[in-house]
C-alpha cells in the first residue's frame, strides 16, 4: 500500500489533460512514480466505465511512465454490468462524489 496526502487540486479542468504543476492528477503521477519503483508496476487497472475524464487523465500519466493502462470496464454497458455485480455480491463503498454542477444539497 502506498498513500500520500492529496495537494493538488482539480485545477486544469479541461478534457484533455496537459501536465500542470498543482493539479491532483500530478499527486497520482508521483504515486504510480513509486509503485513502479517499489513494485515494478507495468500497468495500471483503472475503473472509468464512461468518463472521458478519469480515463484520459489516468492514461496520461501512464504514458508519461511508460505503464499499460488497463480498463477493463470501459463502455460496458452500466445495467448489465450492475446486474452482474450484483450477481457476484460485490461489496461497494463510495468513496467520493464529484461533478460539475454537483451541488451538497
Amino acid at each position: 500500500l502506498i498513500r500520500r496526502r492529496i495537494h493538488g487540486t482539480s485545477k486544469e479542468q479541461r478534457l484533455e489533460y496537459s501536465a500542470t504543476q498543482g493539479d491532483e492528477v500530478e499527486d497520482l503521477f508521483q504515486l504510480l512514480a513509486r509503485a513502479k519503483v517499489l513494485f515494478g508496476a507495468e500497468a495500471v487497472s483503472v475503473g472509468a466505465i464512461a468518463s472521458d475524464y478519469q480515463r484520459l487523465r489516468v492514461e496520461g500519466v501512464c504514458a508519461r511512465l511508460g505503464l499499460t493502462s488497463l480498463a477493463f470496464l470501459w463502455r460496458l454497458n452500466q445495467r448489465t454490468l450492475l446486474r452482474a455485480m450484483v450477481e457476484e455480491r460485490v461489496e461497494a463503498v463510495t468513496v467520493k462524489v464529484a461533478a460539475l454542477g454537483l451541488h451538497p444539497d
